[in-house]
């Protein structure tokens, strides 16, 4: 296996950060910095007290800490939420809710909140919502209906009856064992119903359930798939110990690093990495380059030939076009870039060569496990793509 998570310490402009990195053939896909100083809200769940309704964008606005709100889409707000009153009445100023973060606060936007609370592990997820088994799209027909078979029969079983929660199969579900989902159940189902029992009994603004303190989400995401994991960080080593053990991934190593002469960040050349990946400008193999540029609205990513003496022959064009579809697939992953994305390629003469193109990324950002979608070319040439906002950008993580 090819893949490796580095999870170290790195020292950036006086703070000190947590940088969660996930390696494949020995180039970073996925970074994320975690500042010790502050820490990330994306998966907490809190009690939280309704300070304003907004009929008009349908939304509430919920305080679940002393001076800080997020944002609660009422449309899609469930009638299973859970309130310090009879469940389903209608959301009035002042009413105590449980919600949990799914979305970090954004340049100006507040947080998003939702009361679908979830918990997540390498095979399964699970909500508190309507009782139903769903697999990830990344799964295959016959893999969806294996485990849905599986599930209907094990869950019910495991739980004394109908299920009590909705449940999702995870991408890493198809290689999982029967008893390696089955563990995994139990331990979620057993921390999402103290959750809903006790949760409207703590007092205002609890913290239910701090993502922080759980099993990093790379390792959750790809422990089934990787041959090493390796950190400095202490409270980090016991956890993923605790998780790798209980869920037997014989394939994964741990390795605590411990070199008084060079660092863990020193050794994987972080910082280097978080400089390149903070660059607006990205170096293709064919002397071409990407620049990309954040703005408030979009991310707006332009593809140039550099200087190359190809000239304007089209074999070249698109050949610089082929590489930088790979590269800009690669960056939006790993620079954690979201929302409304335009991509300027370099224009070319030939329609099958765009359309060709459009294939090759689609394919491309399928790799990625936040929902990415490439929409289309519009009559200026410029690609449209799509990324749900999730966590913040690196390059807002880290100032």
């Amino acid at each position: 296996m090819s893949k490796r998570i580095v999870i170290a310490h790195l020292p950036w402009e006086g703070n000190n950060y947590l940088v969660h990195t996930l390696v494949e053939k020995n180039h970073p896909i996925e970074l994320t910095a975690l500042c010790r100083e502050k820490e990330t809200l994306l998966g907490n769940i809190y009690v939280g007290r309704v300070e304003k309704l907004a009929p008009g964008i349908r939304g509430a606005f919920v305080s679940f800490a002393e001076q800080q709100n997020c944002f609660l889409d009422l449309s899609r707000v469930k009638d299973g939420y859970l309130l310090k009153k009879e469940p389903g009445a209608e959301l009035r100023v002042g009413d105590e809710i449980v919600v949990q973060i799914q979305r970090e606060a954004q340049k100006t936007k507040l947080p998003s909140a939702t009361t679908e609370l979830s918990l997540s592990g390498s095979t399964l997820a699970l909500y508190y919502g309507k009782p139903e088994i769903s697999c990830s799209g990344r799964l295959l027909g016959e893999q969806k209906k294996r485990l849905k078979e599986l599930g209907s029969q094990m869950f019910s079983e495991l739980s004394g009856g109908e299920l009590p929660f909705g449940v999702i199969f995870r991408t890493a579900s198809a290689e999982a064992s029967k008893e390696e989902i089955r563990q995994e159940y139990l331990e979620l189902s057993e921390r999402l119903t103290r959750i809903v029992q006790y949760g409207t009994m703590r007092s205002l603004h609890s913290c239910l359930y701090r993502a922080a303190n759980a099993v990093p989400e790379l390792v959750k995401r790809y422990a089934p798939s990787i041959s090493e994991l390796v950190t400095d960080d202490r409270e980090t080593y016991e956890i993923c110990r605790e998780y790798l053990e209980n869920h037997a991934f014989h394939d994964c190593s741990l390795i605590w690093h411990e070199d008084k002469l060079t660092t863990l960040a020193k050794k994987e050349n972080l910082e280097y990495h978080v400089k390149q990946a903070l660059d607006k400008r990205v170096e293709l193999p064919s002397g071409g380059f990407l620049v990309i540029e954040p703005t408030e609205a979009l991310t707006a990513i332009d593809v140039n030939s550099g200087k190359q003496l190809g000239g304007r022959k089209k074999e070249f064009l698109y050949s610089v076009n082929q590489e930088a579809a790979l590269e800009i697939a690669r960056q939006i992953r790993l620079r954690g870039i979201s929302g409304l994305i335009l991509v300027d390629f370099i224009n070319m003469p030939e329609k099958e060569q765009e359309e060709r193109l459009l294939v090759r990324l689609q394919e491309l950002v399928r790799e990625d496990p936040v929902p990415t979608k490439v929409v289309d070319m519009t009559a200026l040439h410029l690609v449209e793509v799509t990324r749900k906002k999730i966590r913040r950008p690196l390059a807002e993580q880290m100032t």
